[in-house]
């Protein structure tokens, strides 16, 4: 029978209930000239950069948990059909809607500039693509090394590839002005992170899970510590900018994870409003920038703007997901939604007093 993993649906639920925010909040700011930098706004989403990051963390995090280090026949070929024609899909409707081509040549500029380049949201599905290589030449090598020295040495890794392109000008030579421009950003180097806490994690769910309560206070204590150093890092104007790709956000997004992680162990229900969000997610962070991007100021109260901008981008992009895959093929257009029933059963709470093993098909 198959069992549900209540966390990835909280994580899926809430990353792209944040990254709906995030853009909410940008746009109110936009248009709103009497909000200034650091008002409350700027710190909900400083603390909600973890959310991308979250995204790309699940796909390694259920690889691993699924299929070990060898992932199944005809996996990329799937993931090609159900993310890949999206991801070209919807990139098609960018450069249409952005650049406005006049010609052929026009939109293959344009085409590249949107999907290679990362100018559109869809930038993450670029990573997912290195990740699933990643996983298929190093998973085999990453289970013989120590998972705390590896999750350590890529926090420190990705956290310096943000800073030293922060902190210093692109080398003149042709790697240095690709590793410093956008196409930089959607390297695996930047988010090297979230692939191996994911593999880790994924690969010794069971054992993690079961150990996970004898380092709550150092969970926790991790947490508080990263909320106080984001804040640090962005009002000291080391790194102010907006994004999830900012020095402090890998250490910052590993303890957001590992708190995900910790309150389920104690609460893993999952409601169906989760669920539902859960299996529409993906359609959701595809689709909401279009409509966020045409609405104007929906009321001078600035909470409520952002409140109505979310809920109205969230409901819009539900229904035209659902109305699409209607369609057997709507699914290659605007992302295909999850199955997943609300009345399956949870897998259960894990306790050091009981066997932990479970087989890898009764994993969600």
């Amino acid at each position: 029978m198959t069992r549900l993993i209540s966390e990835i649906f909280w994580m899926r639920a809430l990353a792209c209930i944040g990254i709906v925010v995030i853009h909410a909040i940008s746009l109110t700011i936009a248009h709103n000239p009497d909000l200034v930098k650091n008002q409350w706004p700027t710190y909900v989403q400083l603390y909600l950069m973890f959310c991308t990051p979250l995204f790309v963390f699940i796909t390694e995090f259920l690889n691993a948990n699924k299929y070990g280090d060898q992932l199944k026949k005809g996996f990329i070929r799937k993931r090609l059909l159900y993310l890949g024609i999206p991801y070209v899909m919807l990139n098609l409707f960018w450069t249409l809607d952005k650049y406005s081509p006049g010609s052929l040549m026009e939109l293959i500029d344009g085409f590249i500039m949107v999907s290679v380049r990362g100018y559109s949201v869809t930038y993450f599905i670029l990573i997912i693509f290195q990740f699933y290589i990643l996983h298929m030449i190093f998973a085999k090598y990453l289970r013989k090394l120590n998972p705390f020295a590896v999750i350590t040495a890529s926090i420190v890794l990705t956290s310096a590839f943000w800073g030293v392109r922060l902190m210093y000008p692109a080398p003149e030579h042709i790697l240095g002005q690709l590793l410093w421009a956008k196409e930089g950003q959607t390297l695996f180097i930047g988010w090297i992170t979230y692939f191996v806490l994911g593999y880790y994690i994924g690969i010794h769910y069971e054992a993690f899970k079961a150990n996970i309560r004898k380092y709550s206070w150092h969970i926790v204590g991790l947490f508080i510590f990263t909320l106080f150093f984001v804040l640090v890092i962005h009002n000291s104007g080391i790194n102010s900018a907006m994004g999830s790709k900012r020095l402090d956000t890998p250490i910052y997004t590993t303890a957001v994870i590992l708190m995900m992680f910790l309150v389920s162990s104690y609460y893993n229900y999952v409601p169906k409003f989760i669920m539902y969000i859960s299996n529409y997610s993906f359609s959701i962070y595809l689709l909401h920038l279009i409509f966020i991007n045409d609405m104007g100021m929906m009321t001078d109260i600035v909470f409520w703007d952002i409140t109505y901008k979310t809920i109205l981008a969230i409901c819009l992009s539900i229904f035209v997901a659902y109305v699409f895959n209607l369609h057997k093929y709507g699914k290659f257009f605007v992302g295909n939604i999850g199955k997943t029933r609300h009345d399956l059963p949870q897998a259960p709470n894990i306790n050091l007093d009981v066997d932990v093993g479970f087989k890898k098909d009764e994993m969600a």
